[in-house]
C-alpha cells in the first residue's frame, strides 16, 4: 500500500480509500509488535513461538493466528487488537466509541476461539495428537479503555487482557496445566507441520483497490521531496527538485516494481520503471545487485525478493 501510494496519481479515486485501509493495518502490526515484546519474556525452555501463522481450512481459505505459544501441556493463542478509544466488549460484537464516533466490529473473543478449535482440528487431523488450548484477545494500545457489557462480563473479562500482563495471565493458565500431555518428540510433530502448512498471504494490491496497472507512475522516488524526482546522473541517482544524491535508491524502486508487478523484471522493464535508457547502466546496476536470473543476455529476467534487494538499503 505504501508502495501504491508513492505512484498513483493525487486525484486517484482509490487513494482515500487506500491510506485508511493503511492506517488500520499499521496500527495493527504495531500491536503485533508489542504482543511480540511481552511474548519475548516468557520463559522459553519449555515453549515455542510462533508469529503470523496462516493456516489452511478448506478450498483456498485460512485461518491466521497472531501469535501461538506451543508446549507439551497445551497451546495459547493471542489475537491482537490495537485500537484507540473505548473498547466496549459484548456477546456479538466489540463497539469502539473514539472521538465522538462509534464502530462495531466482529467480536474479537468469538474470533480467538475459533482460530483455537481451528488449530485444535487440524493437529488432530493431521497428526492424531490432541493436544488442549486457550485464547487471549490481548489489546496492546496503552491509552484504550476497555468495557464488558454486564451481562457478558463474567465471560470476556477473564478473556480480555492487557500486553502486559501476558505472563501473569498466562502463568495463571500454566499452574492449571502440569500434566504433560504429549512428548517432546510430538511437540516437534506439530512445530514441523505448522511451518510448511504457513502460508504467507500474497494480495494482489491492484485488484485489491481497484486501480489500473497504467495509473502506477513509474521513477525513482526521493523520500525528503515525495516526488518521483531521481533522475540518473555521473554514476548516481540525484533528485531535480532537492539535489539530493543517494547511489542505492533504485533498490527501493525495484522494491516497489516487487510489490506492485510481480516478482521478475527484464533489463527494458527495469529501465521503463526507473525512466532512464542506458542498456549497458542497466545491466550493471541489475548484475552488481547478484540477483538470480534466468535465460540469455536478450531475453534475461532477474528474480526479486524483498530479502534480496533489503540487504542493499
Amino acid at each position: 500500500m505504501e508502495a501504491l501510494l508513492r505512484r498513483i496519481p493525487p486525484n486517484h479515486p482509490s487513494k482515500f480509500h487506500i491510506e485508511e485501509e493503511l492506517r488500520f493495518r499499521k496500527a495493527g502490526y504495531r500491536g503485533e509488535l508489542s504482543l511480540d515484546y511481552h511474548l519475548s519474556q516468557l520463559p522459553q525452555n519449555e515453549h515455542f513461538i510462533f508469529h503470523d501463522l496462516r493456516l489452511p481450512l478448506w478450498n483456498n481459505t485460512f485461518f491466521q493466528i497472531d501469535a501461538l505459544l506451543l508446549s507439551r501441556h497445551y497451546f495459547t493463542n493471542y489475537e491482537a487488537k490495537n485500537h484507540t478509544g473505548t473498547l466496549t466488549f459484548e456477546e456479538q460484537q466489540m463497539l469502539q466509541t473514539y472521538k465522538g464516533r462509534t464502530e462495531s466490529y466482529p467480536n474479537p473473543i468469538t474470533q480467538a476461539e475459533n482460530q483455537q478449535y481451528h488449530l485444535e482440528n487440524l493437529i488432530r487431523k493431521k497428526l492424531d495428537i490432541i493436544l488442549p488450548g486457550t485464547s487471549f484477545v490481548v489489546v496492546t494500545n496503552p491509552s484504550s479503555i476497555i468495557k464488558f457489557d454486564p451481562q457478558y462480563e463474567k465471560i470476556a473479562s477473564k478473556k480480555v487482557i492487557r500486553a502486559a500482563a501476558i505472563r501473569q495471565n498466562s502463568e495463571l493458565f500454566w499452574t492449571k496445566q502440569q500434566k504433560q500431555l504429549i512428548s517432546y518428540a510430538d511437540l516437534q510433530k506439530i512445530s514441523q507441520l505448522l511451518l510448511k502448512l504457513h502460508t504467507p498471504s500474497k494480495p494482489d494490491i491492484l485488484q485489491e483497490f481497484r486501480v489500473d496497472k497504467s495509473d502506477i507512475h513509474p521513477g525513482v522516488y526521493c523520500d525528503k521531496c515525495k516526488l518521483l524526482s531521481f533522475k540518473r546522473a555521473f554514476g548516481t541517482w540525484k533528485c531535480n527538485k532537492c539535489g539530493f544524491a543517494d547511489k542505492m535508491t533504485h533498490v527501493q524502486a525495484l522494491i516497489d516494481h516487487l510489490l506492485l508487478n510481480g516478482n521478475t523484471i527484464t533489463n527494458s522493464q527495469f529501465r521503463y520503471f526507473l525512466q532512464f535508457d542506458s542498456v549497458t547502466v542497466a545491466t550493471h546496476l541489475l548484475g552488481s545487485l547478484n540477483l538470480p536470473f534466468e535465460g540469455t543476455f536478450k531475453d534475461r529476467k532477474y528474480h526479486l525478493s524483498l530479502e534480496a534487494l533489503k540487504k542493499w538499503i
